[in-house]
C-alpha cells in the first residue's frame, strides 16, 4: 500500500537571478475519476501561461511522480518557494509521512486570557505567523514535516550539528528561520512525557548552537506574561499563545496549549480568479453547500492562487448570512486540506445597522464555557 496521502498539492516558487523576476506555479488536482499536473508561468505580478503536463487524468501514485518531478526540476534550476530567495532542499521524501504529528493550541476567548495572565500554572509564547513546522535532526541531515505530519522541502542553510541520535523540535517555519517552541526528543532521547516547563529549558541550551534557531521567548510571570502580550500587541504580532507548564507533549488539538489571536483570519478555498488580481473565496457551511464570502485582492509581490487552492485571509469581521469585511490576503496555505476551509471558523459576525461591538456574536459559545485549568 502506498505511503501517500492522496491530497491536492501546490508549489508555488519564485526566481530573482539574473535580472529576472519569475513565478511558477505547479498544481497536483483532482479531475474526474484521476488526478492531473497543472502549471503556470510568467513575470512576478502579471498573468501566467498555463498548461498541463498529464494529458489526462492519471492514478494519484503516477501524477504525484510528474508533480514532485517537475518541482524538483524548476528548485534544482534555482526556483525557491521563498519570496525571499531562501534556496530550499529538494528532499525525495517530500509528502510522505513522517509519523510525527504537532500539538495545535486550541482558540480561547479574550476573557479565558485574563485568567490565564494570573494563573502561574501557565507560560506565555508569542504566536509566530508562520507554518506549523517539525524538525528532525539525525547527524546532519535535517528534515522538516508540516501540520500534517508529512515531510516538506527546508531551507538549505538549515543542516544538522552532527551530533550523535536523533533529535526532534516543534516550532514555526517564518520566512528562512526556525521558531522553536518546544523540544521533542535529543539525541535519541525522548522528552515528551516530561514537563514542558522542563523541555523547554533544555531546547533553550540545545539551540544555543544551532544558528538558524531561534527560541520564542517564554514569560511565566504575571508581570512578565501582560508585557510580552502588550509587546507582541505593539509590533502587530497576531497573538499569543498560553502553555501549560506541566503538561507532557500529546500530538493533536490540545487543551494544554490554548491560543489567543489579535486579528480573525481563516483558511478558505479558492473560488474563481477574477480579473483585478483577486480571488473569491468561500468556505464550506453545516449543509456542505460552498459559500461565497467574497474577494480578495493579491498583492503585486505574490503569486495568483490557483482555483481550488487554500488561502489564509485576514479580516475583520463578517456580515451576518453575508461576505468578509475588510478581507486582506495572508498567506497561500499547501499545508493545509480542503476539508479545513469550513464557515465554522468564523466566530465574529456583524449584523449589519448596528454598532459592530455591540453586534459581534460569537458563534462558538463552546469557547466561552469551556473550563479551563
Amino acid at each position: 500500500m502506498s505511503s501517500l496521502e492522496q491530497v491536492p498539492q501546490s508549489s508555488h516558487l519564485f526566481y530573482t537571478g539574473n535580472g529576472s523576476d519569475k513565478v511558477y506555479q505547479a498544481h497536483l488536482r483532482q479531475k474526474e475519476a484521476g488526478w492531473v499536473v497543472d502549471y503556470g508561468n510568467g513575470p512576478r505580478g502579471g498573468t501566467l501561461r498555463t498548461g498541463t503536463k498529464t494529458a489526462a487524468p492519471l492514478a494519484y501514485e503516477a501524477a504525484r511522480k510528474i508533480y514532485d518531478k517537475l518541482v524538483r526540476e524548476k528548485t534544482s534550476g534555482g526556483y525557491t518557494p521563498d519570496q525571499s530567495g531562501t534556496l530550499y532542499t529538494a528532499s525525495d521524501l517530500a509528502g510522505r509521512k513522517s509519523g510525527e504529528l504537532p500539538q495545535l493550541p486550541t482558540a480561547i476567548t479574550e476573557e479565558q486570557a485574563e485568567l490565564l495572565f494570573s494563573d502561574t500554572g501557565w507560560g506565555l509564547q508569542q504566536k509566530a505567523d508562520g507554518e506549523n513546522r517539525i524538525v528532525i535532526v539525525e547527524g546532519t541531515t535535517v528534515r522538516g514535516t508540516n501540520r500534517r505530519g508529512l515531510f516538506v522541502d527546508i531551507p538549505q542553510h538549515w543542516t544538522g550539528p552532527n551530533s550523535d541520535g536523533r533529535t526532534v523540535i516543534a516550532g514555526e517555519h517564518v520566512g528562512d528561520r526556525f521558531m522553536a517552541f518546544d523540544l521533542l526528543e535529543f539525541m535519541g532521547q525522548d522528552f515528551r512525557r516530561r514537563p514542558f516547563l522542563s523541555r523547554f529549558y533544555d531546547l533553550e541550551q540545545i539551540a544555543a548552537s544551532v544558528p538558524w534557531v531561534e527560541v520564542l521567548e517564554l514569560s511565566v510571570a504575571t508581570e512578565d506574561k501582560r508585557r510580552r502580550a502588550a509587546e507582541i500587541l505593539a509590533s502587530n504580532g497576531e497573538g499569543f499563545v498560553f502553555k501549560r507548564l506541566k503538561a507532557h507533549f500529546e500530538a493533536g488539538r490540545s487543551d494544554d496549549s490554548l491560543k489567543f489571536k489579535f486579528t480573525e483570519t481563516a483558511t478558505c478555498l479558492v473560488l474563481r480568479q477574477n480579473a483585478q488580481r483577486s480571488v473569491a473565496v468561500g468556505l464550506r457551511g453545516e449543509t456542505g453547500a460552498m459559500i461565497d464570502l467574497g474577494n480578495v485582492t493579491i498583492p503585486p509581490s505574490e503569486a495568483l492562487p490557483a482555483v481550488g487552492s487554500l488561502v489564509e485571509v485576514r479580516y475583520l469581521y463578517r456580515y451576518h448570512d453575508g461576505k468578509f469585511e475588510q478581507p486582506v490576503f495572508k498567506m497561500a496555505r499547501p499545508d493545509m486540506t480542503e476539508d479545513a476551509a469550513v464557515l465554522a471558523q468564523v466566530t465574529r459576525i456583524k449584523v449589519r445597522g448596528t454598532d459592530p461591538v455591540e453586534a459581534e456574536i460569537d458563534q462558538d459559545e463552546e469557547l466561552r464555557e469551556r473550563p479551563r485549568g
